[in-house]
């Protein structure tokens, strides 16, 4: 029963906004070990997201995170289950491991775009029928993450704080592109991810799932949950049986 209760409640969240022009990314939460470490990881979810992170140092780390989706509706009358969206960014971060628990904090930076059908305000067509509009957006982030190394499992509870700014929207029904000026938008977007590890750490199975809550309302729509699983590899950094014994 309360397994069909959670199923309803994650399809009720993913059909709640059919046509977001904004769609979080998987969160990059690499739990560094030491400087040398590299990871990298391809996860799917809401589209394809390619993430890869490296400690330059024993306390400060690198990231660089990729997110694509193309979902062209099979039926033309069907305009809901169209979207299309890239996005790109970048960051740095410090991190503290000690034995089984472990933490960061990563700030960066990204740019991408997404398209979708829906209806803008700014256009006043006068149909009220909804247009395929991309809008462009720059997007900060705050992302802290609390986690619990385990030789077999990491997992890591991660509240990301992003200020998502769009500055144009554009149309095909629209003769000229729409220069949003309206203040960024605060987004609280907590997840929880989880790394099962194999062949000695070296590869790992990941997957988390996580929420997008805006804090002030917006005038565009977007996704409001996030679920994802992928494949990913780890080199260098410290085996987990090394690192217990010297800490």
């Amino acid at each position: 029963m309360k397994t069909s209760l959670l199923l309803i409640a994650v399809i009720a969240l993913l059909i709640s906004s059919c046509a977001p022009v904004y769609v979080p990314n998987a969160r990059n939460a690499p739990l560094f070990t030491k400087a040398g470490e590299f990871q990298g990881s391809i996860q799917f979810g809401n589209g394809i997201d390619a993430q890869g992170a490296i400690a330059v140092t024993n306390h400060i780390g690198l990231m660089g995170n990729f997110s694509y989706a193309d979902n062209k509706s099979p039926d033309p009358d069907d305009i809901d289950d169209y979207h299309r969206h890239k996005f790109f960014e970048g960051g740095i971060g410090y991190f503290e491991n000690e034995g089984k628990w472990c933490y960061e904090i990563f700030a960066g930076y990204g740019r991408g775009e997404g398209s979708s059908y829906d209806t803008y305000d700014f256009w006043n067509n006068n149909t009220g029928d909804p247009v395929r509009a991309t809008g462009k957006f720059e997007r900060y982030f705050i992302q802290p993450a609390f986690g619990l190394n385990k030789k077999v499992m990491h997992v890591a509870f991660v509240p990301r704080i992003a200020l998502v700014d769009f500055n144009e929207f554009s149309s095909d029904d629209a003769i000229s592109p729409y220069i949003a000026d309206d203040d960024p938008k605060l987004f609280i977007e907590p997840a929880v991810v989880g790394k099962v590890n194999l062949m000695n750490n070296h590869m790992f199975f990941t997957f988390q799932a996580g929420f997008s809550i805006p804090v002030t309302k917006t005038y565009y729509e977007y996704r409001p949950f996030y679920v994802s699983t992928g494949i990913g590899f780890r080199i260098g950094g410290l085996k987990k049986e090394s690192s217990e014994t010297t800490n």
